[in-house]
């Protein structure tokens, strides 16, 4: 490399081989770096000294695995670093060769932002279209760079034509035995850049890399066997290190689901987790409990603890959702003793961290926690609640409140969950079911009898008392751990929990506010008509069973 080429800017294409040839020969002032065929191998060869680390010019491409498996996770990779190179000062340009997906591609890139702790306004970065010619395209990238970059009066080399994806091939190519040989990867998970002087493109900061794979071995005279690769059920950056160990022993999953909005089921969620958590730490035997909410569209558990960062989407984001990562993106809540996390705070997110992706993160988290608790919306026949929230679950309840409308879409609800799939239902058994009653309240025309008839026999397994102002007051206040407390609502839940996990050690309900125990006795009258059988939950010996038929 001559002295001119070491003091020209470096450009970093992490792009179709076609535009990192016309950049390279167009005979601007800049340095093209050695093409990369990954955002993985970019990070690589960044650590590993093979880039420079000083280079100011970034281009990615939104197309470079169109049409393989890995598109979708390259895309993920190209966003995430964009907003990197982007927050750091860099002059990052993204090739539009698919321009009907340039507002998804574009609210990736915001997504991660967000998910990096960014503000998006404050990003800038550059979109060069590719249907055009090359000149085109330096054309974009010159009303950009100039004068920082010197450009010529004319381009070098055919520049006219439309640029395309393919790179050309020689008409008489013959045919090759060789086989392609996969980028060198990083050995290191998180590999790291060191701080390199001004005028570098902030790299320094830490941006993340991918985790190491295996090269394909030495190629000689004659295509050598290689071994083919494990075919795996989950998403590429799924760690099959963890989900290729056991369940905690004793592991229990849980979903709280409802048909109707308002009736509670997120607070039940987490006041069911809490209680789990609390009840086992005093028998003796602290139980690990991570709540996920998985109502992507409106998930309320991040208002309920205050606590609103990191969400599911800083996993999403992950070259590899290895525990050290999944970890790291949980949101612990204190006074509940429980792990959470949170759904992505956009709406619009929801199809990013979709079921693929939660199925193998509540795989992953069962490998992790004693007991896993899944908050859903009421969209119960969308794919993500019926097939991992309640596929995934080993127990199921159904949150309803006394009003006629709750537990009217109660029956049509259980009817569709546990039809056979031959009648266009979910197939999900009944036994695993078991009916919540929350707010419940006296006198207000709605019997036991017609609750247990909506719910096609499914058992009530927990009756929660209506104590309206105390919840609302520890929601506003973001104390939810203070209801466990509650005089009314403390009991029930330590009684909900039991039945739940029949076969852990629980210790009974105790609060801390010496009052509670009198004010619960006093408070016990107003005889709900849905209170259940104390005798409902012992055998014939009299010992505790759990309400849930196994």
């Amino acid at each position: 490399m001559d002295e001119s080429s070491a003091a020209a800017p470096g450009v970093i294409v992490v792009a179709e081989r076609p535009l990192h040839d016309l950049l390279d020969g167009s005979g601007v002032g800049w340095n093209i770096q050695d093409r990369q065929p990954s955002v993985a191998a970019m990070w690589d060869a960044l650590s590993g000294g093979r880039l420079d680390q000083r280079s100011r010019v970034l281009v990615f491409s939104d197309s470079l695995m169109a049409g393989s498996p890995s598109d979708e996770t390259e895309l993920l990779q190209a966003a995430r670093a964009v907003v990197a190179m982007a927050h750091a000062g860099a002059h990052v340009f993204v090739t539009v060769w698919r321009p009907d997906e340039e507002t998804g591609f574009m609210g990736l890139i915001e997504d991660a932002a967000l998910a990096q702790s960014v503000d998006p306004a404050t990003l800038g970065y550059h979109l060069l279209p590719m249907g055009g010619s090359g000149a085109a395209v330096l054309d974009g990238m010159r009303a950009v760079l100039e004068p920082e970059i010197a450009f010529p009066e004319a381009y070098l080399g055919d520049v006219d034509i439309p640029l395309s994806r393919e790179e050309a091939q020689p008409a008489a190519a013959a045919p090759s035995l060789v086989l392609p040989v996969a980028p060198a990867q990083s050995d290191t998970p998180d590999a790291r850049v060191a701080p390199v002087e001004a005028p570098a493109i902030g790299l320094a900061k830490g941006a993340p890399g991918m985790p190491g794979r295996p090269s394909m071995p030495p190629v000689g005279g004659v295509a050598e066997t290689v071994a083919a690769p494990r075919v795996s059920e989950y998403p590429a950056s799924a760690s099959l290190e963890l989900l290729d160990r056991p369940k905690l022993p004793g592991q229990t999953t849980i979903t709280v689901t409802s048909s109707k909005g308002g009736s509670g089921k997120s607070t039940a969620s987490i006041l069911l987790a809490g209680s789990i958590a609390r009840a086992s730490a005093d028998s003796g035997k602290p139980l690990s409990v991570c709540l996920i909410d998985l109502d992507t569209r409106d998930g309320q558990v991040a208002s309920l603890i205050g606590k609103f960062m990191p969400t599911a989407l800083n996993i999403r984001v992950q070259p590899v959702w290895d525990e050290e990562r999944i970890r790291r993106n949980l949101v612990h809540a204190d006074g509940l003793g429980i792990d959470t996390l949170l759904a992505p705070i956009r709406p619009r997110t929801a199809d990013t961290v979709g079921p693929d992706f939660y199925r193998t993160i509540v795989r992953s988290l069962q490998r992790m926690y004693d007991v896993v608790i899944m908050d859903t919306s009421v969209q119960y026949l969308e794919p993500l609640i019926a097939e991992v929230a309640l596929g995934e679950a080993d127990e199921i309840l159904f949150v309803t409140t006394l009003a006629s409308t709750a537990v009217q879409g109660m029956a049509r609800a259980l009817r569709e969950i546990t039809a056979p799939l031959d009648e266009s239902g979910l197939g999900i058994p009944r036994e695993k079911i078991g009916i919540i009653v929350n707010q419940s309240v006296a006198n207000v025309g709605m019997e036991r009898d017609q609750v247990l008839a909506a719910g096609l026999g499914v058992p009530v397994v927990g009756v929660i008392p209506l104590a309206t102002k105390d919840v609302l007051t520890a929601t506003n206040l973001n104390r939810m751990y203070a209801l466990l407390d509650h005089p009314l609502l403390g009991p029930a839940y330590n009684e909900l929990g039991r039945a739940c996990l029949p076969g852990r050690e629980l210790g009974p309900w105790a609060s801390t506010d010496p009052s509670s125990t009198a004010m619960s006795t006093a408070m016990a009258g107003d005889g709900s008509p849905l209170a259940t059988d104390p005798h409902a939950d012992t055998d014939e010996a009299g010992r505790k069973r759990g309400l849930f038929r196994r």
